[in-house]
């Protein structure tokens, strides 16, 4: 029984960290990232804007998102060079793993 409580108070202290608000620091080229958990819907204002892997405009493009389309954010970052990014699926943010679907804030309203 002892064993069974304790997994249980840790998957506890699992689920309640990952609504925390993430700030980790990277390489000391680049500053730290601030990500927090999120629930809004914007309209995309570029004509075509890509979607990252990551927060970063040098991350792969997986795809793109067109104008007037609503996009729905699940995580807001800011990543090491001070850039707003945006989580729109498939997202994963932790200490040690940022992936998912990423949209640069600044193309969205």
């Amino acid at each position: 029984m002892r064993k069974y409580f304790s997994s249980l108070l840790a998957t506890g202290a699992l689920v309640g960290a990952a609504a925390l608000p993430v700030i980790a620091a990277t390489p000391a080229s680049a500053g730290a990232f601030k990500c927090s958990p999120a629930s809004h819907t914007y309209t995309v204002t570029e004509e075509k804007a890509a979607v990252h892997v990551s927060f970063s405009a040098n991350a792969r493009v997986i795809d793109y998102v067109y104008k007037n389309n609503s996009v729905h954010a699940y995580w807001d970052c800011t990543n090491g060079s001070g850039n707003p990014w945006v989580c729109i699926g498939s997202c994963k943010v932790t200490e040690d793993e940022i992936s998912g679907r990423w949209v640069y804030r600044n193309y969205l309203r």
